[in-house]
């Protein structure tokens, strides 16, 4: 059984309300429902932040309601858990009207004694999904139950014998992802790797993250019982830059494909074709003028034919100005392409590059061989094994490749590998 993972939609922020940018958001949304229906996925699950806001506008709501009909109509069950950006304490959520209607299946919790969470069962599947929501504000509430133990899986006991996937909209160290860094987009508190494990059910068979825009870890194909498919367009600036720096890597938004019927689970990452592609330049600003003669320029360098963002810094204007801004507002209609000029003084630049330097994104940090060598140096400490983490790797890599070698063959590749 397979099931598709996404999460942070963010449908839609306020600030690309009523732009060319909008739209992406409807694009995005109808490319995972075609990919999920063409992958013959049973369940689309959604990791929090769904939209925006707990009750976005109603046009927002109509566009997506469609597509999630569609979904229904294809019997993909739809499961999700709210985000911090659209969680309802109250019960007063657009994700609650949407549940009430049969088009998502919204994961349930309470707080009358700690953060207990209602199980969503699925008989014939033998499937029990829980999932703990994200919470407004820097409190991390989210954080502070697990750590204090008290998140309460009801009815555990009675879904012992079956397969549980956990959503959780939560931060968490693992695969080269340091949260310490990022701190001042998603909270200075969050959970090491270990830590979460140990904190849910054992039958855990797959722990399906939101909150962190990243992709994480950033491989194409991994095996492995946790990972965030990061957000496909994000909520703000920050997100779009990223994008951009992502993709000079060579490292696309996507959704995740989840292979179940495997343990751990092969976990597939699909590219999101609809995603914009973002485009940045950094100029030096000798006037206004100058700065729309330079921005005019640059578009002979974006692709016409596809959805496209450009964010341009105009270092040495000190503010913007109602000019620019009407320059911008109306190339924007004319090109259709959301446009972004942020206008820095050079000691605006100097501190940007030194946060940015922080929370730099490396394709070869964040990746899954970095959660098994993280994991294999705790195993060989706490067991005080006289054997180096780094050649335990090398057993179990030769392991797992060992199907047609026989015992003798396979002792020896073993001997060979670890030398003396």
């Amino acid at each position: 059984m397979e099931i598709i993972h996404t999460s942070d939609l963010h449908i839609v922020p306020e600030v690309f309300y009523d732009t060319v940018l909008e739209e992406a958001y409807y694009n995005v949304l109808r490319e995972i429902v075609e990919k999920t229906i063409e992958s013959k996925s049973k369940y689309l699950v959604i990791s929090g932040d769904m939209f925006d806001r707990s009750n976005p506008p109603l046009s927002v709501v109509a566009k997506t309601v469609g597509l999630l009909r569609e979904l229904r109509e294809h019997e993909v069950r739809v499961v999700v858990v709210p985000g911090n950006h659209d969680v309802s304490r109250t019960r007063s959520s657009i994700l609650h009207v949407l549940s009430e209607a049969g088009l998502i299946h919204l994961l349930d919790f309470n707080e009358a004694n700690g953060l207990v969470l209602e199980p969503l069962v699925f008989e014939r599947d033998k499937l029990v999904f829980y999932g703990i929501p994200g919470f407004k504000g820097s409190s991390s509430q989210e954080i502070e139950y697990l750590k204090q133990r008290k998140v309460i899986f009801k009815n555990y006991s009675s879904y012992k014998d079956y397969n549980l996937i956990i959503l959780a909209h939560i931060s968490t160290r693992f695969a080269g992802y340091d949260p310490s860094k990022y701190a001042n987009r998603y909270g200075s508190l969050y959970l090491e790797y270990e830590d979460l494990l140990n904190r849910l059910p054992s039958n855990t068979i797959y722990v399906a993250l939101g909150h962190i825009h990243l992709p994480i870890p950033f491989d194409m194909e991994f095996k492995g019982n946790i990972a965030y498919p990061g957000a496909p367009i994000g909520f703000d600036f920050n997100d779009l830059y990223e994008t951009y720096e992502l993709n000079k890597i060579n490292v696309f938004r996507r959704i995740l494909r989840v292979d179940l019927s495997r343990q751990p689970p092969v976990v597939k990452s699909i590219k999101l074709e609809a995603v914009p592609r973002v485009y940045y330049k950094r100029i030096d600003a000798k006037s206004i003028d100058d700065v729309k003669e330079q921005v005019v320029r640059i578009f002979s360098d974006i692709d016409a034919s596809t959805q496209a963002v450009l964010l341009v810094d105009a270092v040495g204007l000190d503010k913007p100005t109602s000019e620019l801004e009407n320059f911008r507002r109306e190339l924007m209609k004319k090109k259709k392409v959301f446009i972004r000029i942020r206008t820095m003084s050079k000691a605006m630049v100097s501190f940007h590059d030194n946060l940015d330097a922080g929370s730099s994104i490396s394709a070869g940090e964040i990746s899954i061989n970095e959660i098994e060598s993280m994991v294999l140096r705790e195993f060989v400490a706490k067991n005080k094994l006289k054997i180096p983490a780094e050649k335990l790797k090398i057993v179990i890599d030769t392991l797992g490749h060992s199907q047609d070698i026989s015992p003798e063959r396979l002792l020896d590749e073993i001997i060979k590998e670890l030398g003396d």
